[in-house]
């Protein structure tokens, strides 16, 4: 018999179900309409998330985890959505293609009372860039790698995910796996707006801001761990979180103090949680530390 791999912290059936239990309650940065709480995962029996959990922790350790953080969140969604009361997921990653060459996919078709959704889904990481004016934009909000902004996902996702279930081709796709049509198309944002660690507040309209998060260039770390922890006494202090730790708020308990004296340099971004030194407890805030040509790289992606 093959022997299991060993689960990261992260992959813990522990841990899993936390992230389960904060997807159910968490509110998404962006969504494409006012009824972003029209899909009732929160109708989930208490008592089942436990087994949820357990289920991908299993399936996780015997064919290894989703590397990818988009692929996380929606392994998390969609083990939800097949548990959920009051909702049939009808399909999940419906390709679309013209001819033999793949064009999209649907994220989930679901069956609502009443009605059958097109939902699609994104987890990202968004720092604001430039000065209070500027971030009041969604361009000026820009991803860790500076290949992503606020703005084109949510354009793409308006133009071009959101609208293929109304489009012959997509409407092909879903007769094809015989599934219904859908009667409205839903697209929710989760993740983080990353506020300048000394220049935090300013959104744009909109948007909201679920967990408090932060960035500094890693030449600025010091100083941004000293100003962010100011609130919080000596029995606090930083964790810093592998990236499959990035969905939820960080439960577990401080590894470095509250200013540390070295930090390694990050190749593109790391994560450090603020928690407590002497129990396990949720996160405070977060400090994403980022190389220190960042902020030049993404002023040139802002443009």
């Amino acid at each position: 018999m093959p022997t299991s791999p060993v689960l990261s912290d992260a992959n813990h059936r522990d841990a899993i179900e936390r992230e389960l239990r904060w997807l159910l309650e968490a509110r998404p940065i962006w969504s494409s309409g006012m009824d972003s709480d029209c899909v009732p995962l929160i109708k989930i029996c208490n008592g089942s998330v436990t087994e949820i959990a357990e289920n991908l922790a299993n399936e996780w350790a015997w064919h290894g985890a989703p590397r990818r953080l988009g692929r996380r969140f929606e392994s998390l969604l969609t083990a939800l959505l097949e548990q959920t009361e009051c909702v049939k997921l009808l399909g999940h990653g419906i390709i679309v293609k013209n001819q033999k060459q793949t064009i999209g996919e649907l994220d989930y078709l679901i069956e609502l009372p009443g009605r059958v959704l097109h939902l699609e889904v994104a987890v990202k990481f968004y720092a604001g860039i430039g000065s209070p004016i500027e971030r009041t934009k969604k361009s000026a909000w820009v991803g860790p790698s500076c290949r992503d902004r606020l703005d084109l996902k949510i354009n793409h996702l308006e133009t071009h995910q959101l609208t293929m279930s109304e489009t012959p081709l997509g409407l092909q796709s879903i007769a094809d796996v015989g599934l219904m049509n859908p009667d409205s198309s839903l697209g929710l944002i989760f993740g983080y707006l990353i506020d300048p660690w000394s220049d935090a507040g300013y959104l744009p309209d909109g948007l909201n801001s679920p967990s408090p998060a932060y960035w500094a260039t890693y030449k600025e770390t010091r100083e941004a761990m000293r100003h962010l922890s100011r609130p919080y006494s000596t029995d606090y202090g930083w964790t810093r979180l592998k990236r499959d730790q990035w969905i939820a708020p960080f439960f577990g308990q401080a590894e470095l103090p509250l200013v540390t004296k070295s930090l390694d340099r990050p190749a593109q971004a790391d994560c450090y949680a603020l928690t407590s030194k002497h129990s396990s407890s949720t996160e405070k805030l977060r400090l994403f530390v980022m190389h220190d040509g960042y902020a030049d790289e993404a002023l040139r992606a802002v443009g």
